[in-house]
């Protein structure tokens, strides 16, 4: 019995927020089936690609506690150096 899967149809997800650190950028991004999924430039977080677990890096988890933050308090983080 082969088991064949379809593969995903390239489509155009929305992006909901970028998060840029010093060397990597994470961006947080809305399917079209409503779900909502994190990506990172990172080697770490590509070489991951052909597991069955959720891809995750230490850049994904810093952005995610940004975006926490910035829903808490409503507010949206500048980068340091930035402020005027």
């Amino acid at each position: 019995m082969v088991i064949r899967f379809r593969r995903r149809p390239d489509t155009h997800d929305e992006v909901l927020g970028t998060y840029s650190f010093p060397s990597r950028t994470v961006r947080v991004l809305k399917t079209q089936d409503d779900r909502i999924l994190w990506t990172c430039d990172c080697d770490k977080f590509r070489r991951q690609d052909g597991q069955r677990e959720p891809l995750w890096c230490r850049h994904i988890a810093r952005a995610a506690a940004r975006r926490s933050l910035e829903r808490l308090t409503r507010r949206v983080s500048m980068a340091r150096g930035l402020e005027r």
